[in-house]
């Protein structure tokens, strides 16, 4: 049987990473997909390991920042931000995703989030310094829905994002740097 943990490095840093393959943590997913649940975190995204790569390559941008953390499922990223960011707000739409990540991120003696279930696009967010969002625009709904919290955030927003039809025109529409681009397919912005 697989372990339900393993360890693995981001930057200079050493995490246990949950197995999202072992038969206890698909067993929770599955049940949640099968309660009509939208689950999307049944692997993870190559495009979160980009970002989770150049997050520690540039450190300076999250460290002792309030970070808010975007349709952040069992993410690497949430660990990383974490360890470095003074407080994360850890934000899914799946329950099972955030009771997952919340297990993580105590197995990591991580103990500064706040766990935020819903549309974060609906929800009342925290005031923070930087906002960090995995592959959260890739159909017309999560493009409007981007667009929505948008129009309500102030501040730094970092997203990655595959180039897929919705977030070139999402693009279009803000003023962004690239900060990265990866033979992935994954560009990461700065808005």
């Amino acid at each position: 049987m697989p372990a339900e943990y393993h360890q693995t490095q981001v930057g200079s840093d050493r995490f246990w990473l949950m197995n999202l393959d072992h038969p206890a943590v698909e067993q929770k997913v599955m049940a949640e997909m099968e309660a009509g649940v939208e689950v999307y975190y049944d692997r993870r995204w190559g495009a979160t390991a980009v970002l989770t790569d150049w997050l520690a390559q540039n450190l300076s941008l999250v460290t002792d920042q309030n970070i808010l953390i975007l349709g952040a499922g069992v993410g690497a990223e949430t660990l990383l931000l974490g360890n470095y960011g003074k407080h994360v707000w850890l934000n899914d739409l799946a329950p099972t995703a955030l009771e997952l990540c919340a297990e993580q991120m105590t197995r990591n003696k991580l103990s500064n989030f706040t766990l935020l279930e819903g549309r974060y696009e609906q929800l009342n967010l925290p005031k923070v310094d930087l906002v960090v969002g995995s592959f959260l625009i890739y159909n017309d709904e999560t493009h409007a829905a981007m667009e929505n919290f948008l129009r309500k955030h102030e501040g730094r927003v970092i997203l990655v994002n595959e180039r897929l039809a919705p977030f070139p025109k999402f693009l279009k529409n803000h003023d962004h740097e690239i900060v990265f681009e990866d033979e992935s397919g994954a560009v990461g912005v700065l808005c």
